[in-house]
């Protein structure tokens, strides 16, 4: 049977039977992907170690239905520790993300190398919410739910620093008398991220986010409310 090696990341695991697991996987060129890690729960698994988020592994899966067979999963480097709980936790909530938001299989290189480099940027940093806030974006973005902050929808004119604006998740940003200041959206959609900026990207985001995944029940998001 031909091997599947390549660059992955633990991104779910659960018990299976008695001493298996099954584990989802973000892979660099098949995506998200889910297997059986057999005997993965012995002592002296072949495993042991060798399944823990937030670690850049090589892995080896086989299989034609969705539920794959793992044969292989290797370190490929060190594991880096994060500097704090709030860098860790914000990492969990990353990988509920992923894993609530992705189909199996299919997903772009992209996205694989957007977490990579935001696990690596949340194990450096407790100053978490620039990094989850760009994250989010860009995975919506990279779905083919990206937000535009620079028109409204209504008039077709560009968005205005001197005026203000509504966001709805169905349409986009359309001027009012009430609602978001314009430089503030602005700014959000050139990553410029005063304290204003991060306060109003994290609660337009998560209206996106709720709208297109309704069902979704992302438990670490507790974390920052």
């Amino acid at each position: 049977m031909q091997s599947n090696i390549q660059e992955a990341f633990v991104i779910h695991s659960r018990p299976y039977k008695e001493t298996s697991l099954i584990v989802t996987f973000l892979c660099k060129e098949s995506g998200k992907i889910s297997a059986v890690a057999k005997g993965a729960k012995r002592k002296k698994s072949k495993f042991s170690g060798h399944l823990e988020p937030f670690q850049l592994l090589n892995i080896d899966f086989r299989g034609r239905s969705n539920l794959k067979t793992l044969y292989l999963a290797e370190n490929i480097e060190p594991y880096k520790e994060f500097t704090g709980k709030e860098s860790l936790y914000s990492a969990f909530y990353i990988n509920e993300l992923i894993n609530f938001l992705l189909v199996h299989s299919g997903e772009s290189e992209e996205l694989f190398d957007l977490y990579r480099s935001c696990i690596e940027r949340l194990k450096l940093t407790d100053e978490v919410e620039p990094i989850l806030r760009n994250f989010e974006l860009d995975i919506l973005a990279n779905l083919g739910y990206q937000i535009d902050f620079f028109n409204d929808f209504e008039s077709n004119r560009k968005v205005e620093g001197r005026k203000n604006y509504k966001y709805s998740p169905q349409s986009g940003f359309r001027e009012s008398n009430e609602g978001y200041d314009g430089k503030i959206i602005i700014d959000i959609g050139n990553r410029n991220f005063s304290s204003e900026a991060l306060k109003l990207s994290k609660e337009i985001n998560r209206k996106a986010i709720e709208y297109y995944f309704e069902e979704l029940n992302i438990k670490s998001r507790i974390f920052f409310r």
